[in-house]
């Protein structure tokens, strides 16, 4: 079992790495890295970290190689999922988890989340920002590690999510869903924490429509690339039980 660090030791480490560096550079503190230091955890096994560019990226990840850190190479199938740009330990199991710009081939840091997030701190040439609770969510909404349905509920719990948290978290999947459309990964893990934690939020139908929409788009567009005729694949999907304003919504 990996070991968890607490905020004291994730600022130790930032501290170190600050001192390190040889320009300033800013990055984007994810997951239960922001977690912890909002107290809605105690500790964290990695720290999931965001840059906005390549050059950033490279900066940060040679100077931890000259404090000890190497790049993992095999990594658990769920965090293979995840299209790090790189992860990273040391010999004390001290972890980070890299991306640059984009996190799970889904996730973009766009100004939104940049405007949402906060600043930390400070440390030598390293300014740590954490982002937003609500994009916490959103990045473990989409993510298939065990515990992240369980720390999806601990944030928010502990921040108090209102109906205006949930409508920034679906108002941003839905933005970030034009490249690829990932509805139903955030719905699947807003079913989950339904099941388990009894926490009901207001956008799971919404995300469940949207979700259905691509599927139906899918499904008419498999027909109509097969060579029926918008009338036939409508008729077609009519016979499956859907409705014609369903498909008209879908495909328009």
């Amino acid at each position: 079992m990996r070991k968890a660090f607490g905020k004291d030791e994730l600022e130790a480490m930032f501290k170190k790495i600050g001192k390190m560096l040889e320009k300033p550079i800013e990055v984007f503190l994810l997951g239960g890295g922001a977690m912890c230091f909002r107290n809605q955890k105690t500790a964290t096994k990695d720290l999931d970290l965001v840059f906005e560019n390549a050059s950033t990226f490279i900066a940060f990840f040679a100077t931890i190689e000259k404090i000890g850190f190497k790049r993992e190479k095999n990594l658990e199938s769920e965090y293979e999922k995840m299209m790090a740009a790189g992860v990273w330990k040391d010999k004390d199991d001290f972890r980070f988890d890299l991306f640059v710009k984009t996190v799970c081939n889904a996730l973009e840091l766009n100004e939104g989340i940049v405007k949402r997030s906060e600043k930390l701190g400070d440390y030598g040439k390293l300014t740590v920002r954490m982002v937003s609770n609500e994009d916490v969510v959103l990045f473990k909404g989409i993510t298939e590690r065990p515990s992240d349905a369980d720390d999806i509920a601990a944030v928010v719990v502990a921040s108090g999510f209102l109906p205006e948290n949930w409508d920034i978290i679906f108002d941003e999947c839905k933005l970030q869903s034009k490249k690829r459309a990932w509805y139903g990964l955030l719905y699947n893990k807003l079913i989950e924490i339904k099941e388990k934690h009894g926490i009901d939020a207001p956008i799971i139908r919404r995300l469940q429509e949207l979700d259905n929409n691509i599927l139906l788009k899918e499904a008419y567009e498999l027909r109509t690339g097969k060579g029926l005729g918008k009338a036939d694949a409508i008729k077609e999907l009519v016979k499956m039980g859907f409705t014609r304003k369903q498909i008209e919504n879908a495909i328009k």
